[in-house]
């Protein structure tokens, strides 16, 4: 199923200037696009906290079923696991935004999971993972992070071009 947000600026005087059209191409960190494409079984990640503390921002789900007012997911790991939401449609503002206006998108809040970051990937347990390692992570404990997700070694597939990457260390950090 496909969804379409509903955007509207704040103020009526401002609607005259910006019409819906110009709205809905806007593209703005942290606010999902206007059209959300869905599919019963599809991984997805929610965006903002709904119901803490199972459905809150950064919780993988799987849709079950998709509706006119909501779509309705299974969360697919950690101690809420097999859970069932309803996932409503929000009204979402960018939390910083250069732009010379307020709008507000109405629209699920929900965006496609097929892969995470390692930072969005910190706390969730997950059955296998593939770390595409073409650069070598840059921060302290990143690989470490990563690969300790699953809890089996066997589980975790790496790409990475030298069949070897770094793990930093800074030895000031372990005194």
């Amino acid at each position: 199923m496909v969804y379409l947000s509903i955007d509207t600026t704040e103020t009526d005087e401002e609607s005259v200037h910006y019409p819906t059209e110009f709205l809905n191409s806007i593209q703005v960190a942290g606010l999902p696009s206007h059209k959300l494409c869905t599919k019963v079984g599809m991984p997805v990640m929610v965006m903002r906290s709904l119901t803490p503390p199972s459905v809150i921002n950064g919780t993988r789900c799987i849709i079950i079923k998709t509706t006119k007012i909501a779509v309705i997911v299974k969360i697919a790991s950690g101690p809420y696991s097999g859970e069932i939401h309803y996932i409503p449609r929000i009204s979402l503002q960018p939390a910083d935004s250069s732009l010379p206006f307020s709008f507000v998108r109405r629209r699920f809040p929900l965006q496609t999971c097929m892969a995470m970051t390692i930072n969005k990937a910190q706390g969730k347990t997950i059955k296998f993972i593939g770390l595409h390692l073409e650069t070598p992570v840059f921060a302290h404990g990143m690989l470490y992070v990563a690969l300790s997700r699953t809890g089996n070694r066997n589980a975790n597939w790496i790409l990475a071009p030298e069949s070897k990457s770094r793990n930093v260390v800074y030895p000031e950090a372990l005194h």
